[in-house]
């Protein structure tokens, strides 16, 4: 796609998180690597800022008190956040949508700090290309994928007979349901790296993530996402054990 039909399409990468956690409380202001004085949510902004359809960053949080200290964080910051429904996730991505008028929302969840945005920039694309109302990836580690929704398609949901499941996990009714259309983009994938993971939610998750971020080579930008994830892979392997016990809730 021209650069001039890159400015066209709207994009909104849409960024979930909260200090509220069962296993690991605050974790989305936690620093990685450990003492960088860098928090896993400026990891994702930053990385969003890459991609080439130059998206609004947006961290949506509640309304609950335990997450000022994430607003006031993102206001030091000059990053956009808006607050909504604790419970009612969903309600907090149409709202963004209502006042912004995307034409791609791409969610994104505060515990997730690896990142291909190359990928993910091809993702839009194989997205708007099939004209797709709900896009997902497969085949990425575990924390890496990523989903996106038409703005049809989001704000229909309110004309949905929801679930709270439905309202919480934002887009588990498209998913659910074959009347919007859907697509899966596969990206090439090295077959030991692709049930590793990258995602934030023990202590164990977040000592992986900060030795991996340790990793990361300052004068090699091309060096980051799935290619830093290979390159840890094969010089020290063992690191991936740390965490490789944990559960994953499935829905």
């Amino acid at each position: 796609m021209e650069a001039g039909q890159l400015n066209k399409i709207r994009v909104g990468f849409v960024i979930q998180a909260r200090m509220k956690s069962t296993r690991l409380p605050n974790k989305v202001l936690m620093n990685v690597p450990v003492g960088s004085g860098k928090p896993i949510i400026q990891w994702i902004v930053d990385e969003l800022k890459d991609s080439v359809f130059k998206g609004e960053v947006i961290v949506a949080t509640s309304v609950n008190s335990e997450n000022n200290v994430l607003f006031d964080y993102c206001r030091s910051k000059n990053i956009k956040c808006f607050r909504g429904s604790e419970e009612d996730v969903l309600s907090r991505f149409i709202e963004i949508q209502k006042n912004e008028h995307f034409d791609v929302v791409v969610r994104c969840t505060g515990d997730n700090p690896i990142l291909d945005i190359a990928i993910l920039d091809k993702t839009i694309q194989f997205h708007l290309n099939n004209k797709n109302e709900y896009t997902k990836t497969e085949s990425l580690p575990l924390g890496m994928n990523f989903e996106m929704m038409s703005s049809s398609a989001m704000l229909d949901l309110q004309n949905q007979n929801l679930s709270d499941s439905d309202k919480e996990h934002v887009t588990l009714f498209i998913r659910n349901n074959d009347f919007y259309r859907k697509g899966v983009y596969c990206p090439s994938v090295n077959n030991d790296v692709r049930e590793l993971r990258l995602t934030v939610d023990y202590p164990s998750d977040l000592i992986l993530v900060s030795s991996l971020l340790s990793m990361v080579n300052k004068n090699n930008d091309s060096e980051f996402g799935l290619a830093l994830v290979e390159r840890a892979f094969k010089e020290c392997p063992w690191i991936f054990d740390v965490n490789s016990g944990n559960i994953q809730k499935v829905l």
